[in-house]
């Protein structure tokens, strides 16, 4: 039986262990990708490392091969997969570049990295990115500031990327500015704590708080096409790149939070330099 290269992870806190599993056949509803890239961010460290994390997103019965925003090229599908086909690419995602391609006029950024801030506000020279420091003056400040930004009428939308070491109070706060009958978007999962609001709060500011597990097919479609067009630009985004026996050193680099427009690379089928 043909064979694949993988790396494990056999238990919670050990590093991976890169081998080859038997490559599998597809199901009648399955597509077989061949992956070229797999990418990292700082929670896949968190969940891999035993982290707080763990206990909410699981992982399947140890050992097991784990991995993030899979991309490449389908070698083969199901006989009732439709639309699909042999050599079709798939795309494993970016906040403020999508909203500045979609239109949004005006855009603030919070965070704690002031010089990923300021890469932030470079993708566009309008004056349509702006930020704050979330370390200069606490979350007090950082509501005032918005309020400010929005000429008092509170931002439409709020989209949370809250990474580890963050907590729920923040984002409960943040969600408070959000104007009435506005949408908070909770993206990132990796802070910790209750999101409160007092029942008066939510009848009356008509706030919708949601989940995303990221997007379905067809958004995936759509966000491709916008790249080709142009309306999309990604291309202020830094790849560091790693063969699969450097798995562990991806993870190690992406645990340390490189932060702003890094993107941690793992390429499954290249096992060395």
């Amino acid at each position: 039986m043909p064979k694949i290269n993988v790396a494990r992870l056999v238990e919670i806190g050990k590093p991976f262990e890169v081998g080859t599993a038997d490559k599998p056949t597809p199901g009648p509803n399955d597509v077989l990708v061949k992956v070229e890239a797999c990418c990292l961010v700082p929670n896949s460290s968190n969940i891999v490392s035993g982290g707080t994390d763990s206990d909410v997103f699981t992982l399947p019965q140890l050992p097991t091969v784990f991995g993030l925003d899979a991309a490449g090229v389908v070698e083969a599908v199901g006989e009732r997969v439709f639309n699909i086909k042999a050599g079709d690419r798939t795309l494993g995602y970016a906040a403020v570049a999508i909203a500045l391609g979609l239109g949004c006029m005006r855009i603030l950024g919070i965070g704690r990295n002031k010089e990923r801030l300021a890469e932030l506000e470079n993708l566009c020279h309008k004056g349509r990115v702006r930020t704050i420091c979330s370390e200069d003056g606490g979350i007090d400040a950082v509501t005032e500031w918005v309020s400010e930004q929005t000429d008092g009428l509170d931002p439409d939308a709020l989209y949370d990327c809250l990474g580890n070491g963050g907590d729920a109070y923040t984002t409960s706060r943040l969600a408070g500015t959000v104007t009435r009958g506005g949408i908070a978007v909770l993206a990132a999962g990796g802070a910790e704590g209750e999101l409160r609001q007092t029942y008066l709060e939510a009848m009356s500011r008509d706030v919708a708080i949601l989940g995303t597990m990221w997007f379905t097919s067809a958004e995936v479609d759509e966000l491709i096409a916008l790249i080709d067009a142009g309306v999309i630009d990604f291309s202020f985004l830094r790849h560091e790149f790693f063969p699969l026996k450097k798995v562990n050193e991806a993870f190690e680099m992406v645990g340390n939070r490189p932060g702003g427009a890094f993107n941690v690379v793992v390429q499954p089928s290249k096992l060395d330099d």
